[in-house]
């Protein structure tokens, strides 16, 4: 859920989030060749992609997902050869890699086969992976739309980058009604018995977690815990209060 460990079936799709999907599978569809997803850490970057994967093999697309956290240039030309499976000589340079990723992308494209990568957490990236992006724009270019790269970051992005996306794509935070919508579904994944949590508790939760999926999931987590543990604890504002206080979950 949003990049946690909830449950894989259960998916909350509100209605910003429903928009940014399509926006960014029309983004693949039409052979765009780079597009950014900006938002904040915590408001489900790294989940939407993982839903813009799914729907791209669906659509029979070839798609890869990379995390460049702390990769410079050479470890992202190195990964992203092995997610082509391109079989790379022994010790290549960059531009034996570059070019062997070239000459896939427009064999693919010959095949009429469309290639989108999607990279998560472009912000930590070791250098800023401009040359990269470039390249790979200039290869999409070449092969009349080949190559699709959606880029996941946060505001700290360099401005160049930045200026080099076709478009941005936002998730801004869930509103009260959806994250409400969030918490009631999230606490059913878990099995978190219907009643148990009151209606103070649910505002409280809404109000302190302020519209991000990550603190929504990890408060509804912690309540998980403490229903185990308490089978017959009933949560309210107050009681809440005193669960992320005590085990240093803050929300806010």
């Amino acid at each position: 859920m949003f990049g946690q460990s909830v449950e894989n079936a259960w998916y909350f799709e509100s209605a910003v989030h429903l928009e940014a999907q399509n926006r960014l599978m029309y983004v693949a569809e039409q052979g765009e060749a780079f597009v950014l997803l900006l938002a904040a850490q915590g408001m489900g970057k790294t989940r939407l992609l993982n839903r813009v994967q799914e729907e791209c093999r669906r659509f029979g697309h070839s798609v890869v997902l990379m995390n460049v956290a702390a990769m410079d240039d050479d470890a992202f030309l190195w990964h992203l050869c092995g997610g082509l499976s391109i079989i790379a000589q022994d010790h290549p340079s960059r531009s034996e890699m570059m070019l062997a990723i070239r000459d896939e992308i427009s064999g693919r494209t010959l095949c009429h086969h469309q290639t989108v990568l999607l990279l998560d957490d472009l912000n930590r990236a070791g250098d800023n992976l401009h040359g990269m992006i470039q390249f790979l724009m200039a290869v999409n270019q070449q092969t009349g739309g080949g190559i699709s790269v959606i880029a996941a970051a946060d505001g700290t992005l360099c401005p160049q980058l930045q200026q080099l996306s076709a478009l941005r794509v936002g998730l801004p935070q869930l509103s009260d009604d959806d994250s409400l919508a969030f918490v009631a579904g999230c606490l059913k994944s878990l099995k978190v018995r219907s009643g148990r949590v009151t209606a103070d508790g649910m505002g409280a939760i809404v109000e302190s977690c302020a519209g991000s999926p990550d603190r929504l999931t990890r408060t509804c987590e912690l309540l998980k815990i403490a229903q185990s543990t308490h089978p017959g604890l009933t949560i309210n504002a107050d009681v809440l209060a005193v669960l992320t206080e005590e085990t240093l979950v803050h929300c806010s």
